[in-house]
C-alpha cells in the first residue's frame, strides 16, 4: 500500500502512525483504568447507601410491626376496643333522633361531602367521583359522622382535635376517655391514623383522624373493596394474638386519594376477640428515610442521585428526588418515556408515590430476589449505576434502589477523557511535526545521492558526490562516489576503445591500407577518421589507402565533405585513394555538393577495391 509514497513519506507515515498510535493506546487504557475505577468506587458507594437505608426502612417496618403488635395486647386498648364497640352499637338507642333531627343531621353531613370532602378527592382524581360512592350506608354511621365531622367545630384536617362531642352518648364518654391518649400516641410515634374496628360487623368503631371512613363498616361499606379493608379480614381470621399483617401502599379515598399502607393485629382479651388494631402508616417517614430528609448529598449521592423503593406493581413508595428539585425538568425527561394519562396523573397530585411506574432491568431483578449492581436507563430514560436488593418486610415484595447518573458518577473519567484527547492531538501535532522533520534530515542525503544516480544514469559522470554525514547514508555516498569514480574510468576505456574500433586501419600489404567505415557519420567521427588514416599512413608509408563505406547508413553533405578531404589529405602524403562500396544515396550525395573528386578512384566493393590497389602495386614494381 506504501509502495507508490517516497521515502521520506514513508517514514513520516510509519513513525507519525507509530508514534501516534502508541499514545493513543497508552491514553486509552490509562481512560479505561480511571474510568473502572471510578465505576467500582460509584458501585461501592450506591451500594453503601442502598445498604444503609434498606436497614433503615426494614428496621422501621420491624419497629412498627412490634408496635401493633404491642399495642393490641395493651389492657388500655383491649378496655377501648370493648367500650368503643359496645357503644357504637348502642348509640342510635341513647340519642333516639326523631325523623327531623335525623334529616337535618344528614343535610349538614351531605353539605360536608359535598362542599368539602369531594372537591379536595376530585381534585387528586383524573376523573370526577359522585357522592353516592362514599356515602355511608347505616344511619349509625351517618349519626357519627355528623357528630365527629360535619358538626365538629375544627376545620377540616384537624377533627382530631376534638375531644367529645356535646351530644351527652356513652360513645362521647368513651370517646373523651381514650381520645386524648390515642391521639397522643399517634402524634409521638407519626402514624397518620389509628383505627379500632369490630371483628364482628367490620365497623370502624374508632379512629383518631376522623376522615369519612369513620363509622363506615369494611364489610358492606364503601371501603370494603381497600387495601384497609384486606388487612382488617387478615387480622379478623387470625387465631393467634401475635398476628401481624401489613397491607402494602395504594391510593385511599377517604385520605383523598393519598397513597397509604395498612398494618393490623387482632386486640385478644384472653382468648376472646374484641376487636382489630389498625395502624394508617406514613409516607412521610418513608421518605424521610429515603431522601435524608432531602440532604442526598450528604450521603453521597452527588446531584443526581437517589434512593427509592419499588412495590410489586413496579411503582415508587417514596418521592422521586428529581419531582421534588425541580418538576420542570422531572417532567421533561419523565415525559420522554411515559404515557400522558401518568404524567398528568403525577403533575396533578404532585407525587410520585404509587404513580411513577418504574420497571427497568434493576428493578425486575430485584423484585425476582436477585442483588446487584448494573448500568441501564432509568424511569426518565437517563442511564444510570444502579445498586438493587430486595427488601425483607413481612407480607410485601419491595425493592430498593440506589442510582446515580453516568454522567455524573464518570464525571472525572470524561473530563480526564477530554483532558487526554487535547493532550493526544496536541502530541498528534508536535509528533507530525518532529517526524517530518526527522524524515526531511533523514532522506535529504538520500533525495541527494538520488538526484546525483539520475546525473550519473544521464551521462554526466563528472557530477560532485557530496557526503553529509558518517553514518550509514555518508557510506553510500562514499560506494557512490567509488563507483561513480570507477564507471568514468570504464567508460573513458570503452569510449577510446570504441573509438579505435570504429576507424580501424587496417593493413592488407605493406604498402595497402584498409579503413572500413560502419555507422552513421558525424562531423567529429569524419575528424577522427581523418586524423587516424594521416596517422597510420604517416606512420606505415602505405601507397595505397582504400576507405570502404560499405556499411554507412547516413552520410550528409557535411560528412562527405569531410570524407573527401581526409581522401584528399591522403593524397597529400603521396598515398593513392581508392573509395569502395559506394552506394547510390551516398554517391548523390557526394555529387549534390560539387565536390573535387581529382585523384580519386572507385571501385564497387571491397575485394575489387584490393585488387585494383595490387594490380597496381604490381604494375609499379614491375
Amino acid at each position: 500500500m506504501l509502495n507508490k509514497y517516497s521515502i521520506r513519506t514513508k517514514v513520516l507515515i510509519i513513525l507519525s502512525s507509530t508514534a501516534i498510535l502508541a499514545a493513543g493506546i497508552s491514553s486509552y487504557l490509562g481512560y479505561r483504568v480511571a474510568r473502572e475505577a471510578l465505576t467500582d468506587q460509584a458501585f461501592e458507594q450506591l451500594v453503601a447507601v442502598r445498604e444503609m437505608k434498606a436497614d433503615h426502612v426494614e428496621d422501621y417496618f420491624t419497629h412498627i410491626s412490634d408496635q401493633v403488635l404491642t399495642f393490641s395486647e395493651n389492657r388500655m386498648i383491649i378496655e377501648a376496643a370493648t367500650a368503643f364497640r359496645t357503644a357504637y352499637r348502642n348509640i342510635e338507642a341513647e340519642l333516639a333522633l326523631d325523623e327531623n333531627q335525623i334529616g337535618e343531621n344528614e343535610r349538614e353531613l351531605r353539605m360536608y361531602y359535598q362542599d368539602q370532602f369531594l372537591p379536595r378527592l376530585n381534585a387528586n382524581l383524573m376523573e370526577e367521583v359522585p357522592l353516592s360512592d362514599y356515602w355511608p350506608e347505616g344511619q349509625t354511621a351517618k349519626t357519627l359522622q355528623h357528630l365527629y365531622i360535619s358538626s365538629n367545630p375544627f376545620e377540616t384536617g384537624g377533627k382530631e382535635t376534638l375531644d367529645e362531642s356535646p351530644d351527652g352518648s356513652s360513645y362521647s364518654r368513651v370517646h373523651a376517655l381514650f381520645h386524648p391518649v390515642l391521639r397522643s400516641y399517634l402524634e409521638n410515634f407519626g402514624y397518620y391514623d389509628i383505627f379500632l374496628i369490630d371483628h364482628e360487623t367490620g365497623h370502624l368503631v374508632y379512629s383518631v383522624f376522623k376522615e369519612v371512613d369513620f363509622g363506615t363498616s369494611l364489610l358492606s361499606g364503601p371501603y370494603r373493596q381497600t387495601n384497609l379493608a384486606r388487612v382488617f379480614l387478615a387480622a379478623r381470621d387470625a387465631s393467634t394474638p401475635d398476628f401481624v399483617r401489613l397491607e402494602d401502599f395504594a391510593g385511599y379515598h377517604p385520605s383523598y386519594g393519598e397513597q397509604a399502607s395498612f398494618i393490623g393485629s387482632p386486640i385478644f382479651d384472653g382468648t376472646e376477640m374484641v376487636g382489630v388494631l389498625v395502624f394508617q402508616m406514613p409516607v412521610d417517614r418513608i421518605n424521610e428515610i429515603m431522601t435524608t430528609h432531602a440532604q442526598w448529598e450528604s450521603v453521597g449521592l452527588g446531584k443526581s442521585g437517589e434512593t427509592y423503593i419499588v412495590g410489586e406493581d413496579f411503582t415508587v413508595r417514596n418521592q422521586s428526588r428529581f419531582l421534588i428539585e425541580d418538576p420542570g425538568r422531572f417532567f421533561a425527561d419523565f415525559g420522554q418515556v411515559a404515557s400522558r394519562v401518568q404524567v398528568e396523573t403525577i403533575q396533578k397530585l404532585g407525587s410520585s408515590i404509587g404513580l411513577l411506574k418504574v420497571k427497568t432491568e434493576g428493578t425486575e431483578k430485584a423484585l425476582r430476589g436477585e442483588t446487584g449492581t448494573g448500568r441501564f436507563p432509568d424511569y426518565r430514560g437517563v442511564e444510570v449505576l444502579s445498586a438493587f436488593r430486595p427488601l425483607a418486610i413481612q407480607d410485601v415484595n419491595w425493592a430498593i434502589m440506589s442510582e446515580m447518573d453516568v454522567s455524573e458518577a464518570l464525571e472525572a473519567a470524561t473530563s480526564l477523557r477530554n483532558r487526554v484527547l487535547i493532550l493526544l492531538a496536541t502530541l498528534t501535532i508536535l509528533i507530525f511535526i518532529v517526524s517530518r522533520a526527522f524524515s526531511r534530515s533523514l532522506t535529504r542525503p538520500i533525495s541527494a545521492l538520488s538526484e546525483t544516480a539520475k546525473r550519473l544514469a544521464e551521462g554526466d559522470l563528472d557530477v560532485e558526490i557530496e557526503k553529509t554525514s558518517e553514518d550509514e547514508i555518508g557510506e553510500l555516498a562514499d560506494v557512490f562516489e567509488v563507483m561513480r569514480s570507477s564507471f568514468r574510468d570504464l567508460v573513458r576505456r570503452q569510449a577510446d576503445s570504441i573509438e579505435a574500433l570504429s576507424t580501424p586501419l587496417i593493413p592488407v600489404h605493406n604498402d595497402v591500407v584498409v579503413m572500413p567505415i560502419v555507422g552513421s557519420l558525424d562531423l567529429e567521427r569524419v575528424q577522427k577518421i581523418r586524423e587516424t588514416l594521416v596517422e597510420g599512413l604517416h606512420e606505415t608509408g602505405a601507397k595505397f589507402a582504400i576507405l570502404d563505406l560499405t556499411a554507412v547508413r547516413d552520410l550528409d553533405g557535411n560528412a562527405a565533405s569531410g570524407i573527401i578531404r581526409s581522401a584528399q589529405a591522403a593524397r597529400l602524403l603521396g598515398a593513392r585513394v581508392i573509395l569502395t562500396g559506394l552506394q547510390t544515396q551516398l554517391v548523390s550525395t557526394l555529387v549534390d555538393r560539387d565536390l573535387d573528386f581529382e585523384g580519386l578512384e572507385s571501385e564497387r566493393s571491397l575485394q575489387s577495391g584490393i585488387e585494383h590497389a595490387m594490380s597496381l602495386l604490381k604494375i609499379e614494381n614491375s
